[in-house]
């Protein structure tokens, strides 16, 4: 499981955004603003083992429901990784259905 390293977390204006560089900047003119747990999804794409690992961070990090974290990260990192923007996620290679 990887970001797409053409997209990179800054933050402006007390705001974490998804900003493209460049390929991705050219399929997408604009940002994608993130809440603080999306940034913190994000954040831990790179070194986690697994989708699991990230849910389980969550639950560490933030006060919510076992069901919820795991929903809100499936969701999504399946959304980023429809776009392209998270790459080499096992638990979705070859979903259809996605």
């Amino acid at each position: 499981m990887k970001t797409n390293k053409e997209y990179v977390l800054r933050e402006i204006a007390g705001e974490p955004l998804l900003l493209p560089t460049g390929m991705a900047s050219q399929k997408l003119n604009g940002m994608i603003r993130l809440t603080e747990t999306a940034a913190f999804i994000w954040k831990q794409v790179d070194t986690a083992s697994g989708l699991e690992e990230i849910v389980e961070k969550i639950l560490q990090e933030f006060e919510v429901d076992e069901e919820i974290a795991r929903r809100d990260v499936y969701g999504f990192l399946r959304e980023l990784y429809v776009r392209g923007i998270v790459e080499d996620i096992p638990e979705f290679a070859g979903n259809q259905k996605l």
